[in-house]
């Protein structure tokens, strides 16, 4: 038994379980600190060492295996691993991991990174820099180019930890002010209306704010996608995959009590959990329907008929939190048809959802991925097969400035990278239902296909 530091040391045993256990690491984390008494500050600590490990095992085994004995890394605890990842980080000396253990060479772990650079096939350095499966980290270096080492390097980082402020119940200002007063500095960021970053360790669920329901963790790429909803006054918004409801809370603010909310999912707990939260929230214009996955009762359907808007955050590979889920990689492509396994669900949906939607209702299709195939590659096999949409820019609902933080070059869609923005992977765009009165119309429809088009209500349509 090596003899750690005491956060060392719990990190190592979460390791181990996180290692043989079906729970996640979320689960087994909030499972011990029910357990054991911590510090905020030390709470932080063993969190960010233990998804520091989990998301950094390739690379960790490919420090261990050129300083380490050969042969006996498949085989070394979670203890070698955490000191591994430590020295790495700049964490802890190699003198001081050496009076731990003696028998690996810890200047070569110190130094291991300016050998990875010189890596020269990009494929396998981007395996190491992200801890990635090979299908995966090929789909990255085929979509990023130049920047696939860094977009891998940031999946493995710290996410920034930040609020929405509900603001059904207060200020931006006055949830600032609240949080302050029990000792949680924070400050305002840069893209999102009501988003606040939390600065250094605090715990948040036992403030007076979050107790009255005056805010939501939330990253700020999910909380710009709630914003694209953009609901009208008195309108109808359905949110049809809500899951436990951080989209449709932010929907309900942004609706301030008017017209009607409607979530939609296949998961009884975890509408439960979002009512709950509503509760909270003081939302009262939310009514909430278990759904199956292949079809809809009379009543969802004439909802949707009807609806101004339809939020799909659609089933994705959640390749852009992936810093937040570090256990995902064991996940992650097991399977290398997975994400045409996904897509297929992510087009039904859409085209589903697309065929019901009343003239100028507008759909809004979001994931939380960096990869074309679930998003651009979606967007264009929905329109394909739905020609009555037109597509309505970001920039159109946020306006050129605010929205060139956050769209690609031609301000078409929402599209968020963790080594480029302060926030996670997140795409989405949005949709407008075209009105068709004659069948000329429609063959006009079918005709303009592949070029831009002019909507019903004189918004500009992109390819």
């Amino acid at each position: 038994m090596l003899d750690l530091d005491p956060a060392d040391a719990i990190v190592a045993a979460l390791w181990r379980e996180a290692t043989t256990s079906r729970a996640s690491v979320t689960q087994l984390l909030r499972g011990y600190f029910r357990q054991v008494e911590l510090k905020p500050r030390q709470q932080k600590r063993i969190k960010q060492l233990l998804h520091r490990v989990l998301a950094s095992r390739a690379r960790i085994d490919a420090a261990l295996e050129d300083a380490a004995p050969a042969g006996i890394v498949e085989s070394l605890e979670g203890a070698v691993r955490v000191l591994t990842s430590r020295v790495l980080d700049g964490g802890l000396s190699p003198a001081e991991a050496k009076r731990t253990l003696t028998w690996i060479d810890w200047e070569r772990v110190a130094n291991f990174e300016s050998r990875l650079a010189r890596i020269d096939d990009p494929l396998r350095r981007v395996e190491i820099l992200g801890s990635l499966p090979r299908p995966l980290a090929r789909r990255i270096v085929e979509r990023f180019g130049n920047e696939a080492d860094a977009l891998a390097t940031a999946l493995t980082g710290d996410a920034p930890r930040t609020i929405r402020v509900n603001t059904l119940q207060c200020s931006v200002e006055a949830c600032m002010a609240s949080l302050e007063r029990d000792g949680i500095k924070v400050r305002r960021t840069e893209m999102a209306m009501a988003s606040l970053e939390v600065l250094g360790p605090s715990q948040l669920f036992r403030t007076w704010a979050f107790r009255h329901g005056w805010f939501e963790l939330q990253d700020e790429a999910s909380q710009l996608v709630a914003e694209l909803v953009a609901p009208p006054p008195g309108g109808i918004v359905v949110d049809a995959c809500a899951g436990a409801g951080g989209k449709t809370l932010a929907i309900a603010a942004a609706m301030t009590g008017r017209g009607t909310l409607v979530a939609l999912d296949v998961s009884a707990s975890r509408l439960e959990e979002l009512r709950r939260r509503a509760k909270r929230a003081g939302v009262r214009n939310l009514r909430v329907f278990r759904i199956r996955a292949d079809a809809w009762t009379d009543e969802v359907e004439a909802l949707l008929a009807r609806a101004d808007r339809v939020l799909i955050d659609a089933p994705c590979s959640g390749i852009g939190s992936l810093r937040r889920n570090p256990d995902m990689r064991d996940r992650l492509f097991a399977d290398e048809r997975e994400v045409e396994r996904l897509q297929a669900i992510q087009i039904d949906l859409c085209t589903r959802v697309a065929s019901r939607l009343a003239p100028k209702a507008r759909m809004i299709y979001a994931t939380c991925t960096v990869l074309p195939d679930e998003n651009q590659r979606v967007v264009e096999r929905v329109l394909a097969t739905e020609p009555t949409l037109d597509v309505v820019r970001v920039a159109e609902i946020f306006g050129s400035e605010r929205a060139s933080k956050f769209t690609d070059a031609s301000g078409t869609f929402l599209e968020t990278f963790p080594h480029r923005h302060p926030c996670d992977g997140f795409f989405a765009g949005v949709f407008r239902k075209r009105q068709v009165d004659s069948a000329a119309d429609v063959m006009a429809t079918e005709g303009s296909i592949g070029g831009a088009t002019e909507s019903a209500d004189g918004a500009e349509g992109v390819e």
